[in-house]
C-alpha cells in the first residue's frame, strides 16, 4: 500500500493550501489538523469564526469543516457524517413474526439447555442481542473478554440462517488472526452447545480479512467492491471492530448492498485503530444513548409482534462467562476501566499475578527463565510491550528469549515468527504468525489456519520478525494462557494508556506477570486515551 499516512502528506498539505489561499489563519488552521491526524483525531478544538470561501459549515464545500466548535477536514468530517446517520438513522426490515417465534422456540429449545442466562435486569442479552439484531440492518454488539460475544454471534447465526436459508452470510475482521481466531471459537462453541446436525451448515460461513472481503488491490490501492459494485452478501458480521478506522468503516459500510445487514462486535474499552478515528467506541456513545431495553424475549413468549416494539441497535453484555468470579485477570480488568490504582497495588503478587520491576539485564534473564519454567506444557504464552525498540520493548525481550530458548540460535524448529508487512502475492499479512519447520533442507514457516496449513519458505518472507514477544497493537485479536507484560520506565511516552493496557490484560486466560514501577503504572491507569472526532 501505496504510503498515505497523515505524517508523509503533512507537507503536500501545507503546500496545497498554501496554492489556494495567501490567509495564514487558515493555512496554520490546516497545519494543526493535519498534526492531529497523526494522533489519531479527525478534528481539532476550534471556536474562532473564519469567514472564507475554504470553510464550511456543513461539509458540502470548501476543504475545511467548522462545526459545534470542531474544525476538521471535509473528507472526514462527510465520511464520519456518513457513518454515523447509518447507524443512528437505520432502517427497521419488517420480519415474519409467526415465523420468527418458531424459529425462535427451535433454536431457544436447542441449546437453552447449556446456555448461561441472565445479563441486566432479568433479560438475557445474549439472546436478546440474537433477535433485536434482525430488526435492524445496522446493529452493535459490545463486551468485554469472556462476556459471550462469540456465543451470541453463533446464536444470531443460528436464528438468522434458519429464517433465511437463502441468504449469504460473511464473517470478517480487520486481521488475519482476529479472522482464524473467530472462526476457532465459533466451531468450539457449536461443539460445547450441541448444535444439532440440521444446523450444522453454520460451520461452513468462513471468516476472512476486511481487505480480502473488500477485494483490495495493492497496484492501484483501490477496492473491488464499491457503491457500484455492492458485496453480494445479505449479512456482514465484523468482529474485533474497536481495531476499525474512519476510512475502512466508510468503505465497509459503502460497499454494502440495499437491505444488507452489518453487524459490528467489539470491545470499546480496547485499543482505539492504528489509523484515524475512534469509530466503535464512538458509535458505542451514541448508540448507548438511544438504548431501549424492552424484553423481546418476553414479547415473543407472549405471542406480541416485535415489529411494533421499541427496540434497540445496541446492546452491551456485561456478564462475564469465561472468568471464574474472583478470577484474576478479571479483577485486573476491572481495576482497569475502574481507573482504581490502589485496587490494582493491592493484588500485586497474588496467586497468577506477578509484579516486578527488573532492575537490568541480569534481573530480567533470571525472572523470564523462571517464567518460562512456570508455564505448564501445552500451554500458551506470549510477551508484550506496547514499544518495538529500547528498554523492555519487544526487541529485547525477543532476545532475551532467543538466548534463553534457543542459545541464540536464529532460526529453530517451531520457532515462532511474525509477519510485519503485507504480501498480497504470498496471501501473508502484517501480524500473522506461523512456525518455523525444517522441510526439504530449508526452512519454512507454517502457518496455520482454521481448515488449512500454509507452508511458505523463510526465505520468501521479506519482513519479519521471532514472535516470543510482540507489540499490545499487534496483540489484538489473540489470547493466551499466560501473559507478561514489560513496560517502559517513560513518563513521557504518550502510547502508555488505560486502554493499551487493559488490552494487555485482556489477552491472558489465566495468568498476567507485569514488569512495571508503580509509578509507571499509577500513570497509566489513570491516562485515557481521547480521540477527538466529529462523531464524539
Amino acid at each position: 500500500m501505496s504510503d498515505n499516512t497523515p505524517s508523509s502528506l503533512t507537507p503536500h498539505i501545507i503546500s496545497f493550501f498554501k496554492a489556494l489561499t495567501t490567509n495564514q489563519k487558515i493555512i496554520d488552521l490546516a497545519s494543526n489538523i493535519q498534526q492531529n491526524l497523526q494522533q489519531g483525531h479527525t478534528c481539532i478544538a476550534y471556536k474562532n469564526s473564519i469567514d472564507d470561501r475554504l470553510i464550511s459549515p456543513d461539509g458540502n464545500s470548501g476543504y475545511i469543516v467548522q462545526h459545534n466548535n470542531k474544525a476538521g477536514f471535509r473528507n472526514f468530517y462527510n465520511q464520519e457524517n456518513y457513518i454515523r446517520s447509518e447507524f443512528l438513522n437505520s432502517s427497521k426490515p419488517s420480519i415474519d413474526f409467526d415465523k420468527l417465534n418458531n424459529v425462535y422456540k427451535n433454536v431457544y429449545k436447542d441449546i437453552q439447555k447449556t446456555s448461561k442466562a441472565g445479563d441486566t435486569e432479568g433479560i438475557d442479552l445474549q439472546w436478546q442481542a440474537s433477535v433485536e439484531f434482525l430488526l435492524h440492518s445496522r446493529f452493535i454488539l459490545c463486551g468485554g473478554p469472556g462476556t459471550g460475544k462469540t456465543t451470541t454471534v453463533m446464536r444470531m447465526l443460528l436464528i438468522y440462517q434458519s429464517l433465511y436459508p437463502e441468504h449469504k452470510i460473511v464473517l470478517a475482521a480487520p486481521t488475519g488472526k482476529a479472522a482464524n481466531r473467530l472462526m476457532q471459537s465459533i466451531k468450539a462453541n457449536a461443539t460445547s452447545l450441541n448444535i444439532n446436525p440440521a444446523m450444522q451448515e453454520i460451520l461452513s460461513i468462513t471468516a476472512q480479512t476486511l481487505h480480502r472481503l473488500l477485494g483490495y488491490n495493492p497496484q492501484n490501492n483501490k477496492f473491488k467492491y464499491h457503491q457500484k459494485n455492492p458485496l453480494l452478501y445479505d449479512l456482514v458480521i465484523i468482529d474485533e471492530s474497536s481495531m476499525l478506522d474512519i476510512s475502512m468503516t466508510y468503505t465497509l459500510l459503502k460497499a454494502l448492498k440495499p437491505n444488507a445487514k452489518l453487524v459490528l462486535i467489539g470491545d470499546k474499552n480496547q485499543l482505539p485503530a492504528v489509523g484515524i478515528g475512534n469509530v466503535f467506541a464512538d458509535l458505542c456513545h451514541l448508540n448507548r444513548q438511544t438504548q431501549v431495553t424492552t424484553n423481546i424475549l418476553k414479547q415473543l413468549e407472549q405471542g406480541i409482534n416485535i415489529n411494533n416494539c421499541p427496540t434497540s441497535n445496541y446492546i452491551e453484555l456485561n456478564r462475564n462467562y469465561r472468568f471464574i468470579a474472583g478470577s484474576i485477570v478479571a479483577r485486573l480488568a476491572a481495576a482497569m476501566l475502574n481507573r482504581d490504582f490502589p485496587q490494582l497495588l493491592s493484588y500485586k503478587n497474588q496467586p497468577n499475578f506477578i509484579w516486578n520491576n527488573p532492575a537490568n539485564k541480569q534481573d530480567k534473564n533470571k525472572l523470564l527463565i523462571d517464567w518460562y519454567k512456570s508455564i505448564p506444557a501445552g500451554e500458551t504464552s506470549v510477551l508484550l510491550s506496547p514499544t518495538n525498540f529500547g528498554e523492555n520493548s519487544v526487541d529485547e525481550l525477543n532476545k532475551l528469549a532467543l538466548q534463553i530458548i534457543y542459545k541464540n540460535k536464529q532460526k529453530s524448529e517451531n520457532m515462532p515468527v511474525m509477519v510485519t508487512k503485507n504480501d498480497y502475492t504470498l496471501n501473508i499479512f502484517n501480524g500473522d504468525i506461523g512456525h518455523m519447520q525444517w522441510l526439504d533442507d530449508k526452512w519454512y514457516v507454517a502457518f496455520m489456519s482454521e481448515t488449512t496449513t500454509q507452508h511458505i519458505q523463510l526465505d520468501a518472507i521479506h519482513q519479519w520478525q521471532i514472535a516470543h514477544a510482540i507489540s499490545i497493537h499487534k496483540s489484538q485479536g489473540s489470547e493466551y494462557d499466560h501473559v507478561l507484560i514489560a513496560i517502559p520506565e517513560n513518563l513521557e511516552n504518550k502510547i502508555l494508556t488505560n486502554q493499551l493496557l487493559y488490552t494487555a490484560i485482556t489477552r491472558a486466560k489465566s495468568s498476567v506477570t507485569l514488569w512495571a514501577s508503580d509509578a509507571i503504572m499509577n500513570e497509566i491507569i489513570n491516562t485515557k486515551a481521547q480521540r477527538m472526532t466529529f462523531l464524539n
